[in-house]
């Protein structure tokens, strides 16, 4: 990822977001397993992050500066207490962040799996990436867009045990944006801030529209349930003979409503006949492999069949 991708990132996503690393979730398999297993599972999915080479972080350092400038003097911190890096950020520049193990400094057991480095800006905190590689790592903290102190922190990215002993030099690189940049970045915030208002959009409808089906289903079951006037329970119930020609095993809803309505789930085999008693006003349905309807049949006083056509649609006489 490089620095306009990483800025452009960063900046849209809350606190808690990760720019080029992925924070396991607290639904994944690691859920269930102690911090140890948890850090051993990660850091085999991540390739094991601090077992890479030299070469590696050189090659990842060269790719994630390129454009970038060296921007003060290496800080020296180190691993058993690491403080917070905190340096003054001027708007329109992006930064990086090198961190290079010194001599006699190893890494602990609780940077395993990598680190979480937390950064704060003026106007917005995030968490940076792309973390640690072998001795080192490199963290984007994105493009400022006011002045003000920047704060860098790190962290085990599962457990609490140590990351390391030792000294570490951080160094600190920075782009100051073209003007073409800085309108692409713009352009790029804007779409993707019209993108999730459609996304909050989208999902808003397709709840209302759940909500009311869900509302008109329930209306629905009540009816049913009711007993209909001038009709005894013996004159509106109807033995239907189901038959099915379709090639495959179909699943069925007996009901008014598939998925949220009351009613039954079933299956009719092919080339099956089998037998049904409904009342007048039921409904059947064949069902889509999303367990929603497909095609329906009305049950009326007359009917005697329903057929599961060769098209696995239905039909009823």
């Amino acid at each position: 990822m490089n620095y306009r991708l990483a800025s452009i990132h960063l900046t849209l996503l809350a606190t808690s977001s990760a720019a080029c690393f992925v924070v396991p979730p607290a639904t994944s398999t690691y859920a269930s397993a102690d911090p140890a297993q948890q850090r051993a599972a990660f850091a085999q999915s991540m390739g094991y992050p601090t077992r890479k080479s030299a070469e590696e972080l050189e090659q990842t350092i060269a790719a994630q500066t390129r454009g970038f400038r060296p921007a003060g003097r290496p800080v020296e911190l180190r691993l058993e207490a690491p403080e917070p890096f905190v340096f003054e950020g001027v708007s329109g520049t992006c930064y990086m962040i090198v961190m290079r193990l010194a001599d006699g400094a190893a890494w602990g057991p609780g940077a395993e799996a990598g680190l979480r480095f937390d950064f704060r800006r003026p106007e917005i905190s995030g968490s940076g990436g792309p973390g640690v590689v072998g001795p080192g790592a490199v963290v984007s903290v994105g493009c400022a867009e006011a002045a003000g102190p920047i704060t860098l922190t790190m962290a085990p990215m599962i457990g609490q045990d140590p990351i390391g002993e030792g000294p570490i030099q951080l160094e600190l690189y920075s782009h100051v944006l073209t003007a073409a940049e800085k309108r692409q970045l713009e352009e790029d915030k804007q779409r993707q801030l019209a993108e999730q208002r459609a996304f909050a959009a989208q999902q808003a409808e397709r709840e209302a529209r759940a909500r009311e089906e869900r509302e008109a289903a329930f209306a629905a079951s009540r009816n049913a349930s009711s007993p209909r006037p001038g009709a005894s329970p013996s004159s509106s119930s109807v033995s239907v003979t189901i038959r099915s020609s379709c090639p495959r095993t179909v699943k069925v809803f007996y009901g008014d409503t598939p998925k949220y309505g009351s009613g039954t789930t079933s299956s009719v085999s092919s080339n099956s006949v089998s037998s049904h008693t409904f009342r007048v006003g039921d409904m059947m349905w064949v069902l889509d492999d999303r367990g929603e309807g497909a095609s329906s049949v009305t049950i009326s006083a007359s009917t005697r069949t329903i057929e599961i056509t060769s098209g696995c649609g239905l039909s009823s006489r």
